[in-house]
């Protein structure tokens, strides 16, 4: 809603703006990072839809990585209100267990992210691993083989430590490693099974350039 006015009720009136700026590295994680359990809980679906990106939601999330940094970790993940685990501060959550991926349902409040389906098709296609949704325990971040998160920002991050507890033996793992070549290599352009996903546009900002 954009119209100048006070309330809530709304009236049908917006507007669309898209800003372009540099982004940069928005979470370092070459040598994995370290990830806490948040004290805040993920907004429920009847709040505020988790599935859609929501500007007021955002503030979940702000309030989950103010308290990680705090406390001197990188990353928070959230728990829904059931205690099972949902997704990281701004991205989906994978771990590997018995040599394969498992992620949060659709149903546990998570945001059912573009990164996250194409991790998806990417472990099934160019890793050949079974991917799992379900219900994932707090528990099940401290004793699985790999944990890492997927986003456009953080795009494939690994969590080496979770609440001070090694993940694995708290290196970036295979699994990790390879999901960070294959993906990097479909976003890029270098894998044409994906050329799908990307949408071409330098040759027509040059073009646009020169008129």
């Amino acid at each position: 809603m954009s119209t100048p006015k006070i309330g809530v009720k709304p009236d049908g009136k917006s507007n669309f703006l898209i800003a372009a700026m540099p982004f940069g590295v928005y979470l370092p994680s070459d040598n994995g990072i370290h990830a806490c359990v948040s004290s805040w809980r993920r907004l429920e679906d009847n709040a505020i839809p988790s599935r859609a990106k929501i500007c007021g939601a955002y503030v979940n999330s702000v309030l989950a990585t103010m308290e990680a940094q705090a406390n001197g970790f990188d990353e928070a993940i959230f728990l829904n209100e059931s205690g099972h685990v949902a997704e990281g501060s701004a991205c989906n959550l994978f771990l590997v267990r018995n040599g394969a991926l498992v992620t949060p349902a659709a149903s546990e409040n998570i945001l059912e992210g573009i990164t996250r389906a194409s991790v998806i098709e990417l472990a099934h296609q160019e890793l050949h691993m079974d991917v799992i949704e379900r219900p994932v325990d707090r528990t099940e971040l401290y004793i699985a083989d790999e944990v890492f998160l997927t986003g456009t920002a953080v795009e494939i991050a690994p969590v080496t430590r979770v609440d001070h507890r090694l993940v694995g033996d708290g290196t970036v793992g295979p699994v990790a490693r390879r999901m960070r070549a294959v993906y990097a290599a479909a976003v890029h352009g270098r894998n044409e099974r994906y050329a799908k996903w990307l949408k071409p546009v330098y040759q027509h900002v040059l073009a646009g350039l020169r008129h």
